[in-house]
């Protein structure tokens, strides 16, 4: 990056040139900046935007020759038919392609670049004009840190850019020009560094009061998201507003609720593209094309979680058609994908399927034709593959996941979450995929510190496959795997590690069975690793019983025990015993409970239980035994009974719960409805905007029409200032000056 404080990118289109005039009189005079303004215009026209700019500013004004190495505080203009971006510190000019109908110069183009070569110190302003071009550049300015400014669109001549730029919501400050020139200043001479910040965190803990005005307004915690993160989020918004300590900001959120609602997008970071990293998806489509050939009759799960506004689960719907044979074999009845984030806003422009033509650039030539139609400055996605997504609402660490999954994928998600928001959350998704589910991450995300639950896939270094817990919490009590915590001892031989293991797995194997006569270990899903004892009277085995070793190949009425159990323990962190259960052992009448113990073994973070059974005489007390009891039995029968009804609450809470679970599917189902209701509401915003197009196709000339309305009252100008100089000027002076000017004309 050159000697300059930041690089200002200027997106202008229809009325532009008068928004830029009065940016332009309110513009910095010493901020070091560049300002790079990308202005529609017709690419046959010779244009005199530079000009009418200089007149407006004491900045030099220049237009843009490729290769040319960009000076502070200089305001640089591209020339016609031509695009412009920032490469290794020089401003170089790019042959237009894509859609003929395509903005020249590109505002997107422009931002893109400047936001790659700049970071943070780059500052993205769209003014007035039709259309949507800047609102993909806006996005990665954003993404890179950098301050997005649009134009108020109450003050431009045309809103449908500035307006496109807001509904992003990617958009820092919306401001009449002049006010951007004024607000430019403060920006630009803000401090970047938010060390600061970081130390006013960790003298108070003001930062938790901040989280809890935005948990109190949105119901979402972001406590454990990165605090790197969260600071720089801040920051930004701090600089925008032009507050410099982070007390009075604070201060302000408690009476902006606006401001708080800004903040939370900004947590977000809605940002997405088509195909966001072209190798990985194509090492995808290799898994999907084997998960579709294995599925025949089942239709494939797939749920994209932080999905922000659809481009990127869009994208992997094309993968899943083109692995099927195309759009007719898209059914529901085939694919069922759930796409979900929090941000309400971005799942609303999903659902619609709309997006800036300039998004055409991220999609593969092959699939663009088949699987979008181009309506006028806007792409949209084909109804049948919009048909087969349910966009919906929802906390991934937070509500309950999805089940039985073959294909999840939370890319650029996991990045802003702590190391502990992270393993639940993968936790989430392992628990949430079928037994060969296949899990999709981001380029900087990887399972870290639960890749116990996760393998790698041969295809591609972002694609992991859900682990076997059988076979690895089996493992987990063989002699030489199990280890114990052990005091630390000075040179201890690996001969004496080996042995301690060994004398660990045989105190765990004596406690075990010490415990747990008859019983056996299983895992959250109630999958059976483990059998202590017989069990065999316990078990049913008939021709509609699961071959999985599982829970439900217990009797009917200790399955469903067994399962509750699990999961009331598991929310408990504590052992749960269950309620005494008639049984049938051959001709003897008993009765039968199960004791649940939650653990886990060492260096997994996978929980397991132990389930142990115990059996007795059956016993029944008739009212006349009651009351023929001592005090101290009748109060020790009542502590009995009451242990057992708290533990009966404890799995009605439980059932009701996984019942919430079980209509999560029904739920987004309605949803569907939703999205559908909404399409239509769609179709009739577009019959409204049908002459969008035509805008569009007329901003070019609406340009040219301006310059020459200022051409024209500047000719009015000289004409009057010539009309009075003929009548008050004396004659003889004005012949003399008239026959100087003609005697040149003959002499040149």
């Amino acid at each position: 990056m050159g000697n300059w404080g930041g690089v200002v990118g200027i997106v202008a289109s229809a009325g532009g040139l008068e928004a830029m005039s009065l940016l332009a009189q309110n513009l910095p005079k010493k901020s070091g900046a560049v300002y790079v303004l990308a202005q529609h215009m017709s690419p046959t026209h010779k244009s005199l935007l530079g000009q009418l700019i200089a007149r407006e500013t004491t900045l030099p004004v220049v237009e843009i020759e490729s290769g040319v190495v960009p000076e502070p505080d200089t305001i640089y203009f591209t020339p016609p038919n031509s695009n412009v971006i920032l490469k290794d510190g020089e401003l170089r000019l790019v042959e237009p392609s894509g859609h003929p109908a395509t903005p020249k110069p590109s505002g997107d183009l422009l931002l893109k670049s400047i936001a790659r070569e700049c970071g943070e110190k780059c500052v993205a302003i769209i003014l007035s004009g039709t259309g949507s071009d800047g609102s993909y550049g806006v996005q990665a300015v954003r993404e890179a840190g950098g301050i997005t400014i649009a134009q108020d669109p109450a003050s431009a001549k045309y809103d449908g850019m500035p307006s496109s730029a807001i509904e992003t919501g990617c958009i820092d400050l919306t401001l009449i020009p002049e006010q951007i020139g004024q607000h430019l200043e403060n920006i630009l001479s803000a401090p970047r560094d938010f060390g600061a910040l970081r130390q006013i965190n960790m003298k108070s803990n003001r930062l938790a009061d901040l989280l809890q005005i935005v948990f109190a307004r949105t119901r979402v915690n972001f406590r454990d998201y990165k605090e790197s993160t969260i600071n720089r989020r801040i920051a930004r918004r701090m600089t925008a507003l032009s507050i410099e300590r982070y007390e009075d900001y604070v201060d302000y959120c408690r009476s902006s609720q606006n401001e708080v609602d800004a903040l939370f997008r900004d947590f977000l970071i809605s940002v997405t593209r088509f195909f966001r990293d072209p190798e990985q998806f194509e090492q995808l489509f290799e898994e999907i094309r084997e998960l579709v050939e294995n599925k025949e009759d089942d239709p494939v799960r797939v749920w994209i979680a932080g999905c922000a506004t659809g481009e990127e689960a869009y994208s992997i719907a094309i993968l899943l058609a083109e692995a099927m044979g195309g759009l007719a074999e898209l059914r529901k009845s085939r694919v069922q994908i759930f796409a979900t984030d929090i941000d309400a806003r971005a799942l609303g422009i999903a659902r619609i399927g709309s997006y800036p033509a300039t998004a055409a650039n991220d999609i593969p030539h092959a699939y663009l034709s088949k699987y979008f139609t181009l309506d006028g400055d806007r792409i949209e996605v084909k109804p049948e593959l919009r048909s087969v997504m349910l966009f919906s609402q929802h906390n991934i660490f937070q509500d309950p996941p999805f089940l039985n999954l073959d294909l999840a994928s939370i890319r650029n998600v996991l990045i802003y979450f702590n190391p502990g928001l992270q393993e639940k959350v993968l936790s989430r998704l392992h628990y949430a995929l079928a037994a060969d589910g296949v899990l999709f991450l981001g380029t900087s995300e990887t399972v870290g510190v639960v890749d116990v639950l996760f393998e790698g896939r041969s295809r591609g270094d972002k694609i992991f496959g859900k682990r076997s817990l059988s076979r690895r919490i089996a493992g987990d009590f063989e002699p030489m795997t199990t280890e114990l915590t052990m005091p630390p001892r000075a040179q201890t031989s690996d001969a004496a590690k080996v042995l301690a293991q060994k004398d660990g797995f045989r105190q765990f194997e004596a406690l075990l069975r010490a415990v747990a006569p008859q019983g056996f270990i299983a895992t959250r899903g109630g999958e059976i690793v483990r059998v202590v004892g017989d069990i065999t009277e316990f078990a049913a085995l008939s021709e509609t019983s699961s071959l999985k070793l599982n829970v439900r190949l217990l009797r009917r009425e200790l399955g469903e025990d067994a399962q509750n159990l699990i999961a009331v323990s598991s929310r408990s962190k504590q052992k749960r015993t269950g309620q005494w259960v008639p049984f049938a052992r051959g001709s003897e009448a008993i009765e039968v409970r199960l004791h649940c113990y939650p653990f886990k073994s060492d260096g997994s973070s996978e929980e397991t239980f132990l389930l142990a059974f115990e059996s007795r005489e059956p016993q029944h007390l008739s009212e006349r035994d009651v009351d023929e009891m001592s005090d101290a039995e009748r109060t020790d029968y009542i502590r009995k009974v009451e242990r057992e009804m708290a533990s009966t609450k404890d799995t009605l809470q439980q059932t009701v719960e996984e019942l919430q679970t079980s209509n999560e599917e029904l739920q987004s189902l309605n949803e569907e409805l939703q999205s559908t209701n909404e399409e239509l509401q769609a179709t009739n915003e577009e019959l409204e905007t049908s002459n969008e197009e035509l805008q569009s196709t007329n901003e070019e000339l609406i340009t040219v029409n301006e310059e020459m309305q200022i051409n024209s009252a500047e000719l009015h100008k000289v004409s009057t200032e010539l009309s009075a100089t003929f009548a008050y000027a004396p004659f003889p002076m004005l012949m003399a000056l008239l026959q100087k000017s003609v005697g040149e004309g003959f002499t040149s």
